[in-house]
């Protein structure tokens, strides 16, 4: 009887030193899978980064090229702003033309948004064949809107400018340059940039989040700096609406920034009473004491 306690013990030894061999040898194999797949990932990830850098120099070298080729120079634009304040700005416009005629008329062409009749400018020469125009325009400051609405199972946003009705004459300036000698003249492809960024940098950008509930609503509210010369809310105030009727109004909590220098400004109201024919409109107050008021709700 002991032979046979005696057997079966090292049959089970015998198997349990088996086991852990079969599972050193799969687990062995898994960590050599891993390190191929891993070599294998890295590898892949290596050369789409090639490609897109390859990619990215033969796009600047066909550009280089166009530019070589091109019997003028794309034409760059620089903002002055410091009449931003005031909403009113002059965009610096230079090119280069390489194959210049004597007496030459070089002339710069533009327009704003959807019109399609430009207005011509005679440039300016600053040094053999570069030339520049200045064009001034005004815009009204205001602060871009990013209204959002979040339910249990949906959130919607939307951006909008402090008017109903924006003018978009000025959130886009196409422009092109003509070249005339003698009978001929040459003109550039029309070049677009735009201009809606400078709308919202003197008030930057406010984003108001309603989070709907049974009978209650949470009011947020975020006002993002775009620059050290930027103004930034000050109060913020909810004003409460029943159709057309003003029946109330709260002021938003501002949160505390942890530094100084941030540059988002946070408001909050929670536990606004849902009722019947409800219509919220949202006031800022700017350092400077200008107002907007948005409908948010």
């Amino acid at each position: 009887m002991m032979g046979i306690d005696r057997y079966f013990r090292i049959i089970v030894v015998v198997a349990l030193v088996g086991s852990l061999v079969l599972n050193f040898t799969l687990v062995s194999k898994v960590n050599n899978l891993e390190e191929q797949f891993g070599f294998i990932s890295g590898t892949q990830q290596d050369i789409s980064f090639r490609i897109d850098d390859q990619a990215s120099q033969v796009y600047t070298a066909l550009e280089e090229f166009k530019n070589e080729q091109s019997w003028m120079s794309r034409v760059s634009m620089e903002i002055n702003n410091k009449r931003l304040n005031k909403g009113e700005v002059n965009a610096n416009f230079t090119w280069q033309v390489k194959e210049l005629q004597r007496d030459a008329k070089v002339e710069f062409h533009y327009s704003f948004g959807e019109n399609e009749e430009f207005t011509s400018v005679s440039a300016k020469e600053l040094q053999n064949g570069l030339f520049q125009v200045k064009v001034p325009f005004t815009f009204e400051k205001e602060p871009q809107w990013q209204l959002g609405l979040i339910t249990s199972d949906s959130y919607h946003s939307e951006e909008t400018s402090e008017k109903e009705a924006i003018d978009n004459s000025q959130d886009v300036i196409n422009f092109y340059v003509t070249v005339s000698y003698d009978d001929l003249v040459k003109s550039s492809e029309i070049q677009q940039e735009s201009l809606g960024d400078l709308k919202s940098s003197y008030y930057g950008v406010i984003q108001t989040d309603v989070h709907v509930f049974k009978s209650k609503l949470d009011i947020t509210l975020i006002n993002y700096l775009m620059d050290g010369e930027s103004k930034y809310v000050e109060k913020a105030t909810l004003l409460k609406y029943k159709g057309t009727t003003l029946i109330g109004e709260e002021e938003l909590q501002r949160v505390k920034e942890t530094s100084p220098d941030a540059a988002e400004r946070f408001f909050h109201l929670n536990q606004v009473d849902k009722y019947e024919n409800i219509r919220l409109v949202m006031k800022v107050e700017y350092n400077n004491g200008d107002t907007f008021e948005k409908e948010i709700y």
